[in-house]
């Protein structure tokens, strides 16, 4: 039977629109792919076939349109790949509206029906992570477009309701410090079951400002726990979701809050300056009188940002400003509206380190990061886990293998109870990191150790 295949003039013309190679496209969908958690291992062969009309899977579309997205610096979407009609999928989150914010129960609702229904699932979990264009993203906005508004006083009723889900970001928020795959399908059904329940069968004005406040924050709790599990595309969804609630209780302190988390993750995955650009959004739109601990976490989210785009001089002023607001907390400062909107000691400490690291004084970001163990709780086995890979990368990038080494062992005695895909890759790193040094007894000792842990189940 002759080939039907009909050659694919729109990637074309695409590729030539950005200058690009069929290598070039095939890495940076491979790149993607991984910035997404997935291996992929496109060539150009891989891009020919695309061109002659082959049709990848809806996946691989959207990860080819991301890559184009980026190279041209203007929005490509699958549809525009000329690889057939896109199904037409639910109306998910992807692009914040021009004006005043509308119908964010509506968005958050839409998004835990598809994530709560196995059937569904699958267009959520080819979610792709979308990095903002050149000149910055209306999401940043979107809190300053909105008035605040003062909150109506409640019913004795709706004040228990906020106080349940305040409760609630306080346990999940505590939860996600045993890892992102901790807790995170009960939250999935907790906001699906109850919380858009409870703002659905608001009073004829709509939900109240507090609740939706309590739920914006819950949505930056999940997408936390799936950026944590390298899924940082339904992350993003997530975050959005929490944004526009934010924005439409026009509660500025909680807004700032979640923008500040969404510039956290875009550094993670690697895009500094939209991590850059929304932290320093979240302090813009954070009020006058933001409480000294949620000013201090907005303060330890921009610091790493700055130090990643080259900002010495700002990143250790914010640093030290962190500290200051960290101090005033803990010696009776105003509370911020919950756990999850707080800095710790020992969060402003780690956030010190990764800032050194960033700058590249290695030494003062072991010393901080040794800090910040100091005042975790054991219970918090994710972010000892955490901390003690990044200071055992540190130290091995000086040079200090035997402390090094300890370190490592310090990280797969709290390993077994992180449980996500990071703790997965931090092993993974782990055992490449090491394979080098097999021949030295105590690096020999760690790998061997390391190596079974990956074995198990």
């Amino acid at each position: 039977m002759p080939d039907r295949r009909t050659p694919n003039s729109s990637l074309r013309r695409l590729l030539a629109a950005g200058d690009w190679t069929y290598e070039a496209l095939a890495r940076a969908v491979n790149a993607l792919g991984a910035e997404n958690g997935t291996c992929l291992r496109y060539d150009r062969t891989s891009v020919a076939h695309w061109l002659a009309g082959t049709v990848p899977r809806p996946y691989v579309r959207e990860l080819i349109a991301e890559a184009l997205t980026r190279r041209l610096r203007r929005p490509v979407t699958a549809s525009d790949l000329g690889m057939g009609p896109c199904e037409p999928g639910p109306p998910l989150d992807t692009r914040p509206p021009g004006g005043a914010p509308s119908g964010a129960v509506a968005r958050l609702t839409t998004l835990c029906a598809l994530n709560a229904d196995p059937a569904r699932r699958p267009v959520l979990e080819e979610c792709v992570y979308r990095a903002d264009g050149p000149d910055g993203s209306p999401w940043q906005d979107l809190l300053a477009r909105c008035p605040a508004q003062r909150r109506p006083g409640g019913t004795p009723e709706h004040e228990r309701e906020v106080r349940h889900l305040r409760d609630a970001v306080d346990f999940f928020h505590r939860a996600g410090d045993l890892g992102g795959r901790h807790a995170q399908t009960a939250l999935v059904s907790y906001l699906r079951d109850d919380v858009t329940t409870r703002l659905h069968t608001g009073r004829s004005g709509g939900p109240h400002p507090a609740l939706m406040a309590q739920a914006a924050l819950l949505a930056l709790v999940l997408a936390d726990m799936y950026a944590d599990d390298l899924r940082h595309g339904i992350a993003q969804q997530y975050h959005r979701a929490g944004v526009h609630l934010a924005a439409e209780a026009g509660d500025h302190l909680v807004g700032a809050v979640v923008l500040s988390g969404m510039g956290a993750h875009a550094l993670d995955v690697g895009h500094c300056r939209q991590a850059l650009r929304l932290t320093e959004a979240a302090l813009r739109v954070a009020p006058a009188r933001t409480p000294p601990g949620t000013r201090a976490l907005l303060l330890t989210r921009l610091a790493p940002a700055l130090a990643s785009a080259g900002h010495r001089d700002r990143a250790l002023a914010s640093v030290a400003e962190a500290e200051e607001h960290c101090r005033r907390a803990a010696d009776g400062g105003t509370p911020g509206p919950a756990g999850v909107c707080d800095c710790s000691r020992a969060l402003c400490a780690f956030a010190k380190g990764r800032t050194l690291a960033a700058l590249g004084d290695r030494a003062a970001a072991v010393a901080a990061l040794r800090q910040s163990l100091e005042h975790r709780p054991a219970s918090a086995c994710r972010w000892r886990a955490l901390t003690h890979a990044e200071i055992a990368r540190l130290l091995l990038a000086d040079g200090r293998l035997e402390e090094a080494c300890a370190a490592w062992h310090r990280f797969l005695d709290d390993r077994p109870q992180w449980r996500s895909a990071r703790a997965d890759r931090a092993l993974a790193g782990l055992r490449r990191e090491l394979r080098g040094h097999a021949a030295h007894p105590r690096a020999g000792a760690v790998l061997g150790r390391a190596e079974r842990a990956g074995k198990r189940p």
